[in-house]
């Protein structure tokens, strides 16, 4: 955009005496002759261009940061370096809840390790990586070593793939700039030559305001459509931007949020829910047993009866109390929906139907992949009432769904505390893939029946995570939960909400 001559303020006129002789000059060469520093400089130089008084070159530099975590994977080598130099050691590595997610997918990708009977083995490619140089952490390296040198530009573009992927590992951040390399004066410049300069206020000040001096001067323009750098203000994480929108679909449609602890005892979560205590689920391959405390008592001796009874009678076996206190992490959100079966079962005829759900993480010690993590986010919902059937559950879980734009599919499933089961799924292109939305049914009568209600309860669970592929631009879900800075900033959602 050129300005409209208005005249030049006698700063620009002292900018384009400096360059009459038509020499390039840098901006450093502008600010020692001006004796201004460079944010002043840039000022006057991008009024004289917008004026077409002076040519202005321009080449693109980086501004490279490495993040802290990038300087200790310098230090002590990537998560996937040391995740092969574990297993090498020990001839194989047991896989569990304490491998980083991180350095397992970044093996998997680099071919180096494959799983075998519950067991992380070195392919040969793994096997030969094993203590050589690793190209990202010395491309990591190379960055650091040359900021601010002429290089740095050359390096860049020949790995552009490679850095990118390191800065979404939030491994480094790097900022592309345009800076003025040269500056001449032009025709129209040397015609203002000739012009006398004036006075104009060039930035407000306090004194200048409280003064009026203001009111008898002219102001300098300024182009407000210029590029500025960016700026980066706090913005909510996608996840719980997210789930507080998955919040307000369920309130809308009449529900109330509940919550429940963390850790539990295995009765609420299995013994309660029909789950036979060899079931297993309750393996420590799927479960994450606690050792502080082992323990946590039943307090509701009348409930336990019942439960007791329910498994003896269902299961015909054996049934341990000792089993049903062993203390855990909560496997889904189920376990609070039991304990609000037996809360609200039994209120007035005229309170139902009861729509509750609650939203929050769960444990199972699994395999990892893009679509599975050990940490998960589980809404679980029912609804309590009389003569409710399978199709009132349906209607539901479609009326949810459409508000999120996805078109769910149903077919019968089989769990343990539901009789009729179903899941629902849906098709998705980007992984060409069938994705589970949730697993739920109608529960069981011998599970109402020990919890004291003779009432129907519709219930479902879902995984909230896998749902975000359809809103955020990732290829697995350990993408969104590690704390990349960098990520958080530039990623766009690709649904509004």
């Amino acid at each position: 955009m050129v300005r409209a001559a208005e005249g030049i303020s006698k700063e620009e006129s002292m900018l384009l005496s400096y360059l009459k002789d038509g020499a390039k000059r840098s901006m450093e060469d502008v600010c020692r002759a001006l004796g201004i520093d460079q944010s002043a400089a840039a000022s006057y130089v991008e009024g004289m261009e917008n004026l077409g008084a002076i040519s202005v070159q321009r080449s693109k530099q980086y501004d490279i940061q490495l993040t802290e975590e990038g300087k200790r994977d310098i230090r002590e080598g990537f998560p996937e370096e040391r995740l092969i130099g574990s297993i090498a050691k020990s001839s194989g590595l047991k896989i569990s809840g304490s491998i980083d997610s991180i350095a397992l997918g970044w093996a998997r990708k680099n071919g180096w390790v494959v799983a075998e009977n519950g067991s992380l083995k070195l392919t040969d490619s793994g096997k030969s990586a094993v203590g050589k140089a690793y190209p990202y952490r010395e491309l990591l390296s190379s960055l650091e070593n040359r900021r601010g040198s002429m290089l740095i530009e050359k390096l860049i573009k020949e790995n552009k793939n490679k850095i990118d992927e390191l800065a979404k590992r939030g491994l480094v951040t790097i900022k592309e700039r345009n800076q003025i390399s040269s500056i001449s004066i032009t025709d129209e410049g040397r015609k203002l030559l000739g012009s006398k300069p004036e006075e104009m206020i060039t930035s407000l000040s306090r004194d200048i305001i409280k003064s009026d001096i203001w009111k008898s001067k002219k102001f300098k323009s300024y182009d407000v459509s210029d590029p500025t750098e960016r700026a980066y203000p706090a913005r909510m994480h996608p996840s719980h931007r997210f789930f507080n929108y998955i919040r307000s679909v369920f309130s809308s449609m009449g529900f109330s949020e509940v919550e429940g602890p963390i850790i539990n005892n295995a009765f609420w979560n299995f013994d309660a829910l029909f789950s036979p205590q060899d079931h297993p689920t309750r393996d420590m391959q799927d479960t994450f047993f606690l050792s502080n405390p082992k323990e946590i008592d039943i307090n509701d001796l009348e409930v336990l009866g019942r439960v007791r009874r329910m498994h003896k009678k269902g299961w015909k076996g054996a049934w341990k109390e000792s089993l049903a206190k062993q203390a855990l992490l909560r496997t889904h959100n189920t376990v609070v929906s039991v304990k609000n079966i037996l809360k609200y079962g039994s209120l007035d005829n005229s309170a139902y139907p009861v729509k509750l759900f609650s939203l929050g993480k769960v444990f199972r010690n699994e395999s990892i992949d893009y679509k599975h993590l050990n940490e998960l986010n589980q809404l679980d919902g029912i609804i309590i009432g009389n003569s409710l059937t399978l199709s009132n559950l349906i209607f539901t879980m479609r009326e949810f769904y459409s508000y999120l734009g996805i078109d769910v599919k149903f077919k019968p499933s089989y769990f343990p505390f539901v009789e009729p089961g179903m899941e629902g799924y849906y098709y998705n292109k980007e992984h060409n893939d069938n994705i589970e939305l949730f697993g739920g049914g109608i529960i069981r009568k011998e599970i109402t029946k020990a919890m004291g209600t003779n009432k129907t309860v519709l219930a479902w669970g879902m995984g909230l995570d896998r749902m975000m592929f359809d809103y955020v631009e990732t290829s697995s879900l350990s993408e969104i939960y590690r704390n990349q800075v960098g990520w958080l900033r530039s990623f766009r959602y690709k649904k509004s909400m």
